[in-house]
């Protein structure tokens, strides 16, 4: 089939055999074979070259298909084994600037052998089988129902506004908020919403108020006196440390959406994913020393001595 297929392509025995190293005359014998099989001729040879046959043409049309599957599954098995000390990641953006990229360090000290590339960040599709990644870091619910997700963090918000706006806009109670200018995530419309239905009660203008499409943004936004943000805790930690942004009611809510580290089935067998995987719970589930700074244990956070994170800052 390669035979055919270089020969259709280049229009060229000789071409063919040069690209598949093999001879001209292999070629010819493939080919001749081929249609001896199928009963038809697939090329008209001419002084001047080769030609497909109306049959020839119509063949490589229905095979095509096939063969795109075939290549695509051999690479992806391929890139499987090749690629077992490097890993392509898609993060959010701003969970990769805020939360990830600080951390770093950390996973790099214990698998100096792994190499992690950042590609370009997109939602993740499992059903395409053209992927440019091998994982990715998601933020949502964690229902892709063709990968595996596992939760990381994000669900712990916080409403969040600079100092000075809080100054210029009281709030003593969660009626308050209604008063204020809503920061909002065009590409999560309903947050606000959930948040008011769930802590206050249905509010008809939970939608009303400037959009962004990063949290980034929204963090500048609010940081820059716009309004009151609805934020995940672990985009805001430096922030807050630093009192860029003020917590208006020192107290965490809870959201049902937050960041899943997920993959396609097929690659979350890789050893690069699963030492990322094993690097990513230690970070959001272990007590201890992470990051840049020493935190106190979250709730739910443990040690595990299984763990070569704990391990290390331990030792």
């Amino acid at each position: 089939m390669n035979a055919f297929t270089a020969a259709a392509r280049h229009l060229s025995f000789s071409k063919a055999g040069k690209e598949l190293f093999v001879t001209q005359s292999a070629i010819s014998r493939h080919i001749a074979t081929l249609e001896s099989y199928l009963g038809h001729a697939l090329f008209i040879r001419a002084t001047n070259g080769l030609q497909l046959t109306r049959m020839g043409a119509t063949y490589l049309s229905l095979i095509r298909p096939a063969l795109h599957t075939l290549e695509s599954a051999t690479s992806q098995v391929m890139a499987t084994q090749q690629s077992a000390k490097s890993l392509n990641v898609s993060a959010a953006p701003t969970f990769a600037a805020q939360w990830l990229f600080p951390r770093l360090k950390t996973f790099r000290d214990v698998n100096p052998d792994i190499s992690i590339n950042f590609v370009r960040y997109s939602v993740a599709d499992y059903k395409s089988t053209e992927l440019d990644f091998d994982a990715s870091i998601q933020y949502g619910y964690g229902d892709w129902h063709d990968g595996n997700a596992m939760y990381l963090t994000g669900r712990e918000t916080r409403l969040v506004c600079s100092p000075e706006y809080l100054e210029q806009h009281p709030i003593s109670s969660l009626e308050d908020i209604k008063r204020c200018t809503l920061l909002q995530h065009i590409e999560i419309p309903l947050s606000w919403e959930y948040w008011f239905s769930t802590y206050i009660g249905d509010y008809d203008r939970a939608r009303f108020g400037p959009g962004f499409n990063l949290f980034s943004m929204i963090i500048q936004a609010a940081s820059s006196g716009f309004g009151v943000a609805l934020m995940p805790h672990c985009l805001i930690e430096k922030e807050l440390a630093t009192r860029q942004l003020v917590d208006v009611f020192d107290r965490t809510f809870e959201s049902p959406l937050g960041y899943y580290l997920c993959a396609p089935n097929w690659r979350s067998n890789m050893e690069s994913y699963d030492r990322l995987s094993q690097w990513l719970s230690h970070e959001c589930f272990h007590e201890g020393k992470t990051g840049m700074e020493d935190r106190k244990p979250e709730a739910g956070k443990r040690a595990d001595s299984d763990c070569p994170y704990c391990d290390a800052n331990s030792a």
